[in-house]
């Protein structure tokens, strides 16, 4: 099963590949980076996204300290 995921600009698909221990297994994606990562739970699965949203934030921080602008 896979489903997009969109969450303050970044885009996510997940693909639940097994339901087990009333919880979720599977990947998910970043798309905008192709970064992919496994996941054993649906609280780790929420631990990845806002590790990754953090991180998006944090950079765009950075690129504005350094007066870089996204266009």
């Amino acid at each position: 099963m896979k489903h997009s995921v969109t969450k303050d600009g970044a885009v996510f698909l997940l693909e639940i590949q097994h339901r087990q221990n009333a919880t979720w297994q599977g990947s998910i994606t970043w798309v905008d980076r192709q970064n992919k990562q496994y996941f054993r739970s649906a609280l780790e699965l929420i631990k990845l996204i806002d590790s990754a949203l953090d991180q998006s934030v944090e950079e765009e921080r950075e690129g504005e300290e350094s007066g870089y602008e996204e266009e």
